[in-house]
């Protein structure tokens, strides 16, 4: 575990180093929260609650969805992608040392990086700026559990995805579509309480929900009671156990066709 350790600092400290890059993702998180809170504004205007959500409690969702967004973006499968094309990966094989653990802690210090660079920035301008009050409750101890399967779900898809660059030269039209996929079905964009109800109910039982929407609730409704959100754990921790073996699968038989070519 020692070695692992090793890449988790190393990714938090190279993270350090790019300070310009972390502002601009801070002024444009918050740039992107400003507009939306002047959109929604005007959406709930002469209205209360809708779908079961108070304005307050939506702004919660959606500004905190974009800074999830940040956080839980991996990169995983344009990086894997890069390794096997350019050969690098060959490196990487003969080390003593999983590949799958190694990209997993390498997005855990890139991550944790970004939990203090742009997620603080943004709760202050949140709170102060625009009077956006959190309530407490259950989900708030919840969440921080939740976040972590929430980023093991979001590394599997992406280390999956980065795979496929075993089989094809490319992978960008597969990452688009998955981007796509999963910033509509998971939530992230809109709560999928504004989806209609059926297709809802089946959104709730795939993993890409399990990404944004999971985390976000315990933290925009945390009064609502353990009875609510241990089945949304429940579902996290399944696809989080599926989607490692699936990817554990799949890497086991990717690094079989394996060519590289120069040197």
């Amino acid at each position: 575990m020692r070695k692992y350790m090793a890449v988790f600092r190393g990714t938090a400290m190279v993270g350090m180093i790019y300070r310009f890059g972390y502002f601009f993702a801070i002024l444009g998180n918050l740039l992107y929260i400003g507009i939306v809170y002047y959109l929604w504004k005007s959406i709930y205007q002469g209205r209360e609650t809708l779908r079961g959500l108070t304005f307050n409690e939506t702004m919660i969702y959606i500004a905190l969805g974009s800074t999830v967004f940040f956080l839980l973006k991996t990169y995983s499968d344009w990086i894997i992608h890069y390794e096997i094309r350019e050969g690098i990966i060959a490196s990487y094989l003969i080390k003593p040392m999983d590949f799958q653990l190694y990209a997993l802690f390498a997005v855990l210090g890139s991550t944790a990086m970004n939990i203090f660079a742009i997620s603080i920035p943004t709760i202050l301008f949140m709170i102060f700026v625009l009077k956006i009050s959190f309530a407490t409750g259950i989900g708030l101890l919840l969440f921080p559990l939740s976040f972590i399967f929430a980023l093991v779900i979001s590394f599997c898809i992406d280390f999956f995805v980065g795979l496929m660059g075993f089989y094809s030269e490319s992978v960008w039209g597969i990452s688009s579509v998955k981007e796509i996929i999963l910033m509509f079905f998971s939530g992230a964009l809109v709560p999928l309480q504004f989806f209609p109800e059926a297709v809802r109910n089946v959104l709730f039982w795939l993993p890409f929900q399990a990404v944004f929407h999971t985390p976000l609730m315990m933290v925009t409704k945390p009064d609502s009671g353990l009875a609510t959100f241990i089945p949304m754990l429940a579902v996290q921790a399944f696809w989080t156990i599926a989607l490692i073996v699936l990817t554990r699968l799949f890497y086991n038989q990717a690094i079989k066709v394996l060519r590289i070519s120069g040197g």
